[in-house]
C-alpha cells in the first residue's frame, strides 16, 4: 500500500533512530542556526511556523538583515521552539523539517544517521509526511523547483491580481503572502493529533499553475493533496501519484531546456534564404528622379531622420488573472529566436535613417501605453513613415500581450488613426505583423514553432499597409536559433532593394520569398499585405 500524505507506520523508534532525540532543546537551536545558511532559515521557518502572518513579517525582517551581524541574533528557529516546545512532537517537527531542506550536515551533527531518517521521512516523496503539514511540504517542493524565469513569470502573473510581492524575492515568502492574503488556505494542521480542523483551498493557486506550463504538473499534485485533506476517506483511492512524483523534478528541471524536433531540422533553412536572395537582382535601370521624387509618391520630408519604427518583441509570456478568468492564456510558450528578429529589424530600419525604439515583454495596458508615448514624445512634423512591428503569438484578428490577453489589430490601428495620433494624419502607416492567423491556438511542439492573428477585418482608412506573416488560416514560423522566416526575409529584401523599388514590390517579393522557403520546408505559409496607401511608398530616394 503506498504511503499518502502523514505516515504513521514509523512514528516509533526505527534501529534507535530517535535514541538522540532528547539532546535537542531549546539551546540546541541556537548553535543549529549557525550552520543554516539564510535560505535554508527562510525554508525552515516556512515549514515550522504555524502562523504566516508572524513567519512572513520575520522572514521579512530577517532578509533585509541577513548579510548583517543583527541577523544572528534574530534566533528564528529558537523564538519558533519557544512557542512549539510545549508540544511533545516538537523535536521530530524540527527533524523532519531539516530533513525536508536536506540539512544532512545539521542532521549528522544532532548525532542521527541521515540514511535512517531519510528512510524514516522520505524527502523525496511529495506526497509523504509524518508531522509536517502535507501541503507545505508539497509548496515547498514547488520552490525547489521553482526557476528564476519560473518565479518572474509567476510573480507577474499575481501582480495582476493585485497582490504586492514585487519585493519579495524568495518563492517561500510569496506563498506566505498568500496564505497570510487569504490567496492560500491551508486550515489547521494538528501536528500531534495529524487530522485537519478545517478545509484547504489551493484552487486559485492550482488554476494559476495550470497556465503556467512549466508548472501545470504541480497544479494536480497540489489538487491530490486538497482532495486527500478534504475528504480523508478518498485516501485510497489514489494509486498512480507515486510514479508521477518520482518523474516530477526531472520533468520540471528539463522543461526550458528540451530539445524540440521535426520531421525536418532545419539546419538548412537560412542556407536555403542565401541562395534564393541570389536569384534575382533589382533592375540596376531603374529610372527616377534622385533629387525627388514624383507626384505619384509619398514625399520624404527629410532624408536624414525618414520617420519612426516602433517594435514590440513579445517574447516571454505569463498567465493574467484576466486571461485565466476568460480561458485566454492558451499556455503560451516563450518565443524563443524573437530577439534575433528583434536585431534584424533594429540594423535594418537604422540603417535606413528611421528612429527606432522597441520594447518587450509588454503586458495589454503597457503595449497601448508605449504605441502612445511613441507616438506623442518621437514622432516629429518631418517624420515621412511611421512602422510599428509586433512580434507575439496571436490568433485571428488579435495579437498576444505579454500577460496572455489578446489585442485587436483593429483597435491598434484605430489608435493610429485618433485624436490621440494627429501627428501621424497624412502620412503612410505601416504595421508589420509576425504572428499566426489562425483560429486555434498555438503548436508549441516543434523546433520551427508556430506564431499562432488572422486578418479578419476589412481597412477602412487611409495610407496604411498592414502586412502579415501569414494569411488567414495558415501559421508563422519561427526558427528557435534563427529568427522567423517571415521577419528574417523581409529584411534581407528590405536592405536589398530599398534604394531601387518602393515597399509595395518588396513586400510582393518577400511573399514570394517565403512561398518558396515554406515550399521547400513543407510549411503552409503564405505572407499577405492589406493596403489603403494612395501613393507608392519608397524608404529612400530611388537610386
Amino acid at each position: 500500500m503506498l504511503k499518502m500524505l502523514c505516515s504513521d507506520a514509523e512514528t516509533q523508534p526505527v534501529d534507535n533512530l530517535f535514541k538522540n532525540i532528547n539532546t535537542i532543546n531549546v539551546d540546541t537551536l541556537l548553535e543549529v542556526q549557525k550552520d543554516v545558511y539564510p535560505y535554508d532559515m527562510v525554508s525552515l521557518v516556512f515549514l515550522l511556523y504555524d502562523t504566516p502572518e508572524t513567519a512572513l513579517q520575520r522572514l521579512i525582517f530577517y532578509q533585509r538583515v541577513s548579510k548583517d551581524v543583527e541577523a544572528n541574533s534574530m534566533n528564528l528557529l529558537y523564538s519558533w521552539a519557544l512557542y512549539a516546545q510545549s508540544r511533545p512532537t516538537w523535536r521530530y517537527e524540527f527533524l523532519e523539517a531539516l530533513t525536508i531542506c536536506r540539512l544532512y550536515n545539521v542532521i549528522r551533527k544532532l548525532g542521527f544517521n541521515v540514511s535512517h531518517v531519510k528512510k524514516h521521512y522520505l524527502p523525496e516523496n511529495i506526497h509523504v509526511t509524518v508531522y509536517i503539514d502535507p501541503m507545505k511540504k508539497a509548496l515547498y517542493r514547488i520552490c525547489e523547483n521553482m526557476t528564476l524565469e519560473h518565479l518572474s513569470k509567476f510573480k507577474r502573473t499575481l501582480i495582476s491580481y493585485t497582490i504586492n510581492i514585487t519585493e519579495h524575492d524568495t518563492c517561500e515568502i510569496i506563498f506566505l503572502e498568500l496564505m497570510s492574503q487569504k490567496f492560500i488556505k491551508l486550515g489547521q494542521y494538528n501536528k500531534e493529533t495529524k487530522k485537519y480542523n478545517s478545509n484547504y483551498d489551493i484552487e486559485e493557486l492550482a488554476i494559476i499553475f495550470d497556465n503556467l506550463s512549466s508548472l501545470s504538473e504541480y497544479a494536480t499534485i497540489l489538487r491530490e493533496i486538497q482532495n486527500q485533506i478534504n475528504n480523508p476517506s478518498h485516501m485510497d483511492s489514489i494509486q498512480k501519484v507515486s510514479s508521477v512524483d518520482n518523474k516530477l523534478n526531472s520533468r520540471i528541471k528539463d522543461s526550458l531546456t528540451q530539445s524540440r524536433t521535426t520531421v525536418n531540422d532545419f539546419k538548412e533553412t537560412f542556407e536555403y534564404i542565401h541562395q534564393l536572395q541570389l536569384e534575382e537582382e533589382p533592375n540596376s535601370n531603374f529610372k527616377s528622379d534622385k533629387s525627388k521624387l514624383g507626384s505619384d509618391a509619398y514625399a520624404l520630408k527629410n532624408l536624414k531622420r525618414i520617420g519612426v519604427c516602433c517594435i514590440i518583441n513579445q517574447e516571454k509570456f505569463y498567465p493574467s488573472k484576466h486571461s485565466i478568468k476568460h480561458k485566454t492564456s492558451a499556455l503560451l510558450s516563450d518565443r524563443i529566436g524573437s530577439t534575433c528578429d528583434l536585431i534584424a529589424l533594429e540594423e535594418t530600419m537604422s540603417s535606413l535613417n528611421f528612429k527606432v525604439i522597441s520594447k518587450s515583454n509588454l503586458n495589454q495596458t503597457e503595449v497601448h501605453q508605449f504605441i502612445k508615448e511613441v507616438i506623442k514624445k518621437h514622432v516629429y512634423p518631418d517624420d515621412s513613415v511611421f512602422m510599428l512591428c509586433i512580434l507575439s503569438h496571436g490568433v485571428r484578428g488579435h495579437v498576444y500581450a505579454a500577460d496572455s490577453t489578446k489585442i485587436k489589430i483593429e483597435d491598434i490601428q484605430n489608435l493610429l488613426d485618433s485624436d490621440e495620433a494627429v501627428q501621424l494624419y497624412g502620412i503612410p502607416k505601416v504595421l508589420i505583423i509576425q504572428a499566426c492567423q489562425i483560429d486555434s491556438e498555438p503548436d508549441v511542439g516543434s523546433r520551427l514553432v508556430a506564431d499562432s492573428p488572422n486578418s479578419g477585418f476589412y481597412l477602412k482608412k487611409s495610407h496604411f499597409l498592414i502586412y502579415w506573416a501569414t494569411a488567414p488560416q495558415y501559421e508563422a514560423f519561427r526558427n528557435e536559433d534563427k529568427g522567423s522566416l517571415f521577419i528574417q526575409s523581409l529584411c534581407l529584401l528590405i536592405k536589398k532593394r530599398a534604394k531601387h523599388e518602393h515597399l509595395f514590390d518588396i513586400f510582393t517579393k518577400v511573399t514570394d520569398y517565403v512561398t518558396h522557403l515554406c515550399t521547400y520546408l513543407q510549411r503552409p505559409q503564405v505572407p499577405i499585405f492589406e493596403t489603403t496607401l494612395r501613393k507608392k511608398l519608397y524608404l529612400c530616394l530611388p537610386q
